[in-house]
C-alpha cells in the first residue's frame, strides 16, 4: 500500500475516533438526569429477579397479608390484577404494532 495512501487512512481513523469520543460525550450529557430513574428501575428488576427465584416469599408474604388483612389483601389483590391486565394490554398492543418481519429481526440481532 502506497505510503500516501496509509497516511490518509491513519488520518480518517484519528478523526473518527475524535468524532466518536465526542458522540459519547454528548450521549452521556444527554443521559444524566435519566440516571437516577434507571438506577431506581435496575433495582426493581433486581428485586423482581430474586423473587422470583424464590417464590416462597411471595407466598408467605401474600399469606401473612391476608391473615392480618383480609380487606387490605383484596384491595392489593384487585390492584395488582388491573396491574397485570394493563401489563397483558401493554404487551398485546406493542406486538400488534411492530411488523411480524421487525419482530424476527429483533430476536435475531439480540
Amino acid at each position: 500500500m502506497n505510503p500516501h495512501r496509509l497516511a490518509q487512512i491513519h488520518a480518517r481513523r484519528e478523526r473518527l475516533l475524535a468524532k466518536a469520543a465526542a458522540q459519547r460525550d454528548e450521549v452521556a450529557l444527554l443521559l444524566a438526569p435519566w440516571q437516577a430513574p434507571l438506577a431506581f428501575a435496575d433495582k426493581g428488576l433486581t428485586v423482581a429477579a430474586y423473587l422470583r427465584e424464590h417464590p416462597s416469599i411471595v407466598v408467605l408474604a401474600v399469606a401473612a397479608l391476608v391473615v392480618l388483612s383480609p380487606k387490605r389483601a383484596y384491595r392489593w389483590a384487585r390492584r395488582s390484577f388491573a396491574v397485570w391486565r394493563g401489563y397483558r394490554w401493554a404487551v398485546k398492543a406493542l406486538h400488534q404494532a411492530i411488523p411480524p418481519g421487525a419482530r424476527a429481526a429483533q430476536s435475531v440481532q439480540s
